[in-house]
Parts: structure tokens; C-alpha cells; sequence
């Protein structure tokens, strides 16, 4: 029966399928179990477990002024507690959206709140905030948590304005303190274009197994996507696992006449990058979504 969940909840979430699984692949390993959709959850069976809220991300704003900046948006908060599980009791698990996509000249969308109660334990991860554009631009806040023995805030999107560019990267999400923020680089150092970047999760592994509940296998921030006058260049903008986006721009100063270009999503829980169009036209320009939240249940003892 769990595997049978497990397959169900990690056929909806594919970016999740090579980082949870279930007991049997190490020494010790127990059971993990993804919540990736609000629901009422019965635990299939007694015991001592690790729970895990992570708060959606919030995704990142849009700008067509190339006077004006865009914000990357924040990342969600974390909260984890150690908890007693029973088969007769029933968790409330609400899982926050992430933050929609924005188009060409918007503010960013908070991402929701995630949300795990039995009546006795209450734990929230809350959602990250939009990106805000302007000539005084907002990055999203990172979102709050409570209820957990850990309670880490999500890392903000990035406002950083370097050489005449002006879009930012999305937040990550803190597993081990305050998640990162969006890279806010304000000298030239050679490699500016880092400033676009998403954060990178502050855990970092290729993935990750049930070992005394603990919660490993974050990923790497997107990358930059720059419309040179043909498709984007970019290889990966999405945010990997607990990650920002990347930022993306679209600028005729490098040949951009007609495509369209769109900044990186946050991966689980991460902010959206922003999206800059420096005066091309009709050029459409999208921002980053930020990452839907999550819910990980980790059995250490069972019985």
C-alpha cells in the first residue's frame, strides 16, 4: 500500500522521482512519503517520524523599462518537527501553489502557505513573496515558518543592478538556517552575469535517503537565459530542488528582435527569476513560477 502511494504521489511531482524513495536503499532506511497535494493523510502505521513543511515559492516579476529593475522572487519557509504517528489519527496537509508566472510589465505572485496539523502538532512553512518592479524594485521576501523545532526563513529574490542589467534570480529555500537569497552583485568582478543567477540550495547532494529524518539533496540555482537574437541560450533556468530560478532577458543591444523569453521557475519551494525586456518592441518576456511547497514524512521507528 505505501509503495502504491508513493508511486502515485512521485508520478505527479517527475522532479521528485530521482530524489525520494521508499525503504530498502540503505542500511536502515524506512520509509519516506511525499505529500504533494492538500489532503487529509492517515499514517499506514505507528511510529516516530520526521515531518517536513516547505512553503511554495513566490514567483518573480516582469519589466519592459530599461530604466527600472525586476525583482526575483522569495522562497518559501521550512519548518521540521519530530512527531509520534499514529494509524487512528489524521494529519490536515494543505500544500501551497506556487506563485503564477507573470507577463510583460508585472509585479510577481506569493506563493501559499504549507500547512501539516494532527490537532496536537501544527506546522507551517509559509509561501514566499512576489517580485516587485520599478525604479525602487522589491525583492520577494522569503516566506516565514513555525510550529517546528526548526523554523527557517526562505531566502529573498535577488535586487542586484550591474553594468545597465537589471533582472534577478529567485530565492532558495533554508534546510540548515535562512535560505539563500537571489546573488546581489554590485561591482564588476569578471563574472557579472552571475548576478542572475537563482540561489543555490544550502544542502547539496545528488539525492537523498531516509537517515534519522534528515533532509538532504537540494540542488543548484538556474541559470541566466539572454535572448541574443535567437531562442534562449540558456541550458537549465528552472531552479533545481530547493532552488531559485534563473533571471532571463531579452536585449537588441545583442540582435533581439521577435523572440520570446522566459526567466527560470523555482524548483520545490524555490523563488521564480525575474524577466527584463530592455526596450525591444512587442518582444513578449515572462517571469519565472515560483515552486509549489511540499511535504515530507520520514519514518525513523516504526511501531
Amino acid at each position: 500500500m505505501v509503495h502504491q502511494l508513493l508511486h502515485g504521489c512521485l508520478s505527479n511531482m517527475s522532479n521528485l522521482t530521482d530524489l525520494i524513495s521508499a525503504g530498502g536503499s540503505g542500511g536502515g532506511a524506512l520509509f519516506t512519503i511525499p505529500v504533494t497535494k492538500s489532503t487529509t493523510w492517515t499514517p499506514p502505521f505507528d511510529g516516530t517520524a520526521v515531518i517536513h513543511c516547505i512553503g511554495a515559492g513566490g514567483s518573480g516579476s516582469s519589466n519592459i523599462n530599461a530604466n527600472e529593475e525586476a525583482g526575483g522572487g522569495g522562497a518559501g519557509g521550512y519548518s521540521r518537527k519530530v512527531v509520534t504517528l499514529s494509524t487512528g489519527t489524521n494529519w490536515t496537509m494543505v500544500v501551497g501553489a506556487g506563485g503564477a508566472s507573470v507577463g510583460r510589465n508585472s509585479n510577481g505572485n506569493a506563493g501559499g502557505n504549507t500547512t501539516a496539523t494532527d490537532g496536537s502538532s501544527s506546522l507551517a512553512g509559509n509561501g514566499g513573496g512576489g517580485g516587485v518592479k520599478g525604479s525602487s524594485p522589491t525583492a520577494g521576501a522569503g516566506g516565514t515558518a513555525s510550529g517546528g523545532d526548526i523554523n527557517n526563513t526562505g531566502g529573498a529574490g535577488g535586487t542586484g543592478s550591474l553594468n545597465g542589467k537589471k533582472m534577478n534570480g529567485g530565492g532558495a529555500v533554508g534546510i540548515l538556517g535562512t535560505g539563500n537569497s537571489g546573488p546581489s552583485i554590485t561591482a564588476s568582478n569578471g563574472h557579472y552575469v552571475q548576478i542572475y543567477y537563482g540561489a543555490d540550495s544550502d544542502v547539496q547532494s545528488p539525492q537523498f535517503e531516509n537517515t534519522n529524518g534528515e533532509l538532504r539533496g537540494g540542488g543548484r540555482g538556474g541559470v541566466f537565459a539572454w535572448n541574443q537574437g535567437t531562442p534562449s541560450q540558456a541550458q537549465r533556468p528552472h531552479g533545481g530542488f530547493l532552488a531559485g530560478g534563473g533571471a532571463a532577458m531579452v536585449d537588441p543591444n545583442q540582435g533581439a528582435t521577435y523572440y520570446m523569453i522566459k526567466a527560470g521557475d523555482g524548483g520545490i519551494g524555490g523563488g521564480g527569476g525575474s524577466a527584463e525586456n530592455y526596450n525591444v518592441g512587442e518582444v513578449e518576456c515572462s517571469a519565472g513560477a515560483g515552486g509549489a511547497g511540499l511535504i515530507i514524512v520520514m519514518y525513523t521507528a516504526i511501531g
